[in-house]
């Protein structure tokens, strides 16, 4: 068998060799023009097509897959709250709603969030009961806002 009336197997090849090679730490890339590679093979052993063709269709499908990668990648982090900094996880508490769970009196009072309370701040007094919505965190004390009964 010679190979140049085989040229699956050397797509084949191409791709496992990519594969490994992104086993090593490549960050993506070469596994997506490893899974072209292999996908080219497919196409080369059920179609007879000219080495060129097959070399211009690894080329596209690397392409498409390296953009299709990047889009979802994109896509994922534009996903991430935008509101979530390197240590500050509780930022992600902006924007929660809950009830007041110690009055707050003089801009002073307590909230309850999942199974904690948390200091909190208000421009107007709250009594036990009242929903608020987290606007802003300052350290460990949340800023609220009254929101209608």
């Amino acid at each position: 068998m010679v190979i140049y009336d085989s040229p699956h197997w050397v797509f084949f090849a191409l791709g496992g060799i990519l594969l490994i090679a992104e086993l090593l730490g490549t960050g993506g890339y070469a596994l997506w023009s490893g899974m072209a590679a292999i996908i080219v093979g497919l196409i080369a052993w059920i179609l007879p097509l000219s080495w060129p063709v097959l070399w211009i269709l690894f080329a596209i499908f690397t392409l498409i897959s390296a953009y299709l990668w990047w889009a979802w990648l994109k896509k994922r982090d534009n996903n991430k709250s935008s509101k979530v900094e390197i240590n500050q996880p509780q930022q992600e508490l902006i924007g929660i709603r809950t009830i007041v769970t110690e009055a707050i009196t003089n801009g002073s009072g307590r909230v309850k969030i999942k199974d904690g309370t948390w200091s909190a701040k208000c421009n107007q007094d709250l009594e036990v009961g009242h929903p608020v919505e987290v606007v802003a965190v300052e350290g460990i004390i949340l800023k609220v806002k009254a929101l209608n009964k």
